[in-house]
Formats: C-alpha cells, sequence, structure tokens
C-alpha cells in the first residue's frame, strides 16, 4: 500500500529540538498543512485550527509566518480572524498573503457551512462535517517519526492542539490499526498502574496498541500525561479507568489533581479518529523490537481460545518576535 506522506512535512526530517520557538514553528507549519489539505472544515475544526494559529504566530519568528502567510494565500477559505492577525502584520508577511490570494480565497464564507453551500458539487470532495475519500492507506515513517517528535517536544496546551487537529485529514478507517476492544485489558492496564509496575504497564500497552515497546515506555514516562489517555481513547477505555490510571501510573501526573483533571476532560474533548491517528504514527516507527514478536495473551478472548487449543495440541523528535513587531493595519 502506499504510504502517506503528510503534505508540507517532507522538508521538516532535519527538525531539530533545540529551542522552544523551533518547536512552536515547526508545529504551526506541518498543522497548517494537515489544515488545508482539506477543502472544507466543520465549524470545530475550524475553532481548533484558529485557536492554534492565533496562539503560534505570537510565538514564531517572521520567516514562519511569511511561510504560514503563503502556505494559506491560495487556500479558500482560511479563517478570517487568522487573515486579518496576517494582514495586520510586518509587510513581509502581509505582502506575500495579498501577493498569492487568489480572488477566490479573499472572498471566502464566513462559515466552513456556508463554504460548503456555496461550493458545487464537483467542486467539494469534503463538505462540513465530512472526510477526505482516496487518500493513500499509510502515513510514511519519516512523517511518523517527525510528528511524534513534535507531540513529545510540545507542551501540554500544544498537544492538545495537536490532537483536536489530528483528524483534519482523513483519518483512519475503522479497524486499521488493529485494535479490538476488550474490557480485560482495561483491567490489567490498571492493575499494572496501581501496583506501581511501570514496566509491565508498558508492556501491556505495547501489545494493545501494537507498538514499539520503547515508544510504550516512552509513554508511560511521559510527565504530562497526554500520550497515556491517548491510548485509553483509541482503546475505549472508560472514564473512571484513565482516571485511576493517571493517578498511579506515573507520579509526576498522578501527584497533580489539576493534570489528571485536565487530561479526563482532554480525553473527552478529542475524537475517536484523532486517537486512532496518533496510534497509527506510532504503529509506524522503526521497530527495535516489534510488541508481539514474543506475544503473551492480552485480552480475556484470546486467553479463553488458548485454553481451549491447549487441551487438542501441543504449547507453541529565530527567536521569537515581539507583538511590537506586528505593523497597525494601514
Amino acid at each position: 500500500m502506499p504510504a502517506r506522506n503528510l503534505s508540507g512535512l517532507e522538508g521538516l526530517t532535519d527538525f531539530g529540538l533545540r529551542s522552544d520557538v523551533e518547536v512552536r514553528s515547526t508545529l504551526l507549519r506541518a498543522l497548517t498543512d494537515l489544515y488545508v489539505q482539506k477543502p472544507v472544515h466543520t465549524v470545530d475544526e475550524e475553532r481548533h485550527y484558529i485557536e492554534l494559529a492565533l496562539r503560534l504566530l505570537e510565538a514564531v519568528d517572521v520567516a514562519t509566518r511569511v511561510a504560514v502567510a503563503k502556505r494559506l494565500a491560495g487556500y479558500r477559505a482560511v479563517p478570517p480572524q487568522v487573515r486579518r492577525w496576517l494582514t495586520e502584520d510586518v509587510r513581509e508577511v502581509a505582502s506575500e498573503l495579498r501577493s498569492h490570494s487568489s480572488p477566490q480565497a479573499s472572498a471566502e464564507p464566513a462559515t466552513a457551512a456556508a463554504s460548503a453551500a456555496a461550493m458545487p458539487a464537483e467542486d467539494a470532495p469534503a463538505r462540513a462535517g465530512e472526510r477526505l475519500t482516496g487518500a493513500p492507506d499509510t502515513i510514511d515513517r519519516t512523517s511518523a517519526g517527525v510528528l511524534n517528535e513534535l507531540f513529545f517536544a510540545a507542551n501540554a496546551q500544544e498537544r492538545r492542539l495537536i490532537l483536536l487537529n489530528l483528524d483534519v485529514v482523513a483519518p483512519v478507517p475503522a479497524g486499521r490499526i488493529g485494535i479490538a476492544p476488550d474490557l480485560s485489558v482495561g483491567r490489567r492496564l490498571e492493575a499494572a498502574a496501581l501496583a506501581g509496575n511501570s514496566e509491565e504497564f508498558a508492556q501491556l500497552l505495547a501489545r494493545a496498541l501494537r507498538i514499539p515497546r520503547e515508544q510504550a515506555r516512552r509513554m508511560a514516562r511521559d510527565e504530562l500525561g497526554e500520550p497515556v489517555a491517548v491510548a485509553a481513547k483509541a482503546l475505549r477505555l472508560k472514564r473512571d479507568v484513565l482516571h485511576r490510571i493517571l493517578l498511579f501510573v506515573n507520579p509526576t501526573v498522578g501527584h497533580s489533581v489539576e493534570r489528571v483533571h485536565a487530561l479526563a476532560a482532554l480525553y473527552g474533548e478529542m475524537t475517536a479518529e484523532a486517537a486512532e491517528e496518533m496510534v497509527e504514527i506510532w504503529q509506524t516507527l522503526p521497530l527495535n523490537e516489534r510488541a508481539g514478536a514474543k506475544h503473551q495473551p492480552l485480552t480475556q478472548d484470546e486467553t479463553v481460545r488458548r485454553g481451549a487449543r491447549a487441551t487438542t495440541a501441543a504449547p507453541r523528535t529565530g527567536a521569537a518576535p515581539r507583538t511590537s513587531e506586528r505593523r497597525n493595519a494601514s
């Protein structure tokens, strides 16, 4: 199957994590590329991108803002708030947006719903609330590595924005990541967390999500906690199970009631599609050891099946501008 190399991410393979400015610059460019891949967005998708863009535009350098303006210039549905911010920015940014904007892009409808209604059927392969079809089946390894490092380098607010924007692109088709909901998985993960056994927790997580063991360990050790919330969403764990896991799996997370509540809220806010998109990224990472190489039964159904077979067979990853850099609109 062809690999899905997310547009605009090909040039990010030399991405370095030397400063917060670099992380925010790369994040803004990458998620803007994701945003413009879809011709029409739902109200929630547009709101999430506006929140992302306006927050990060204040924290990145002029070169990044120029690149974002250029990327959005030919896009027919630039959110008005973002367009206004860029046209009131320094001359290089404002001129980039204006010089490359098409008449259609300058006169986009105010809302995604209006845009979808205004577009002829043949020009609207994805209307509000729908998903693009015909996308390649898997994300490529390079893009997966870049997005994974972006995610782990980001702070809590930026991670939230990543997760709320991931399903802007075509989501993972149901069942493709190979995860079948099973209550016994949640029970085993919870038991390992309650026992303070982070290694056992990571091993269970690796097998459940079919991701590299080292990636699962990184998720369990993460001091902000979003990776565990993503895993819980993808595995369809109940919110109270996630809450107990967060309290015990990592002391840095569990000792902050505010952090636990924020992660529980994120769990409710993100879509299952976004969680599965993130899991697909993790499944695509280079494998030093495949989680199922030495397979052990994980789910209750699998354990039962093995028991039945046993009766008949032998065992077998520029400085930030000041707000004053922006010029007043003329």
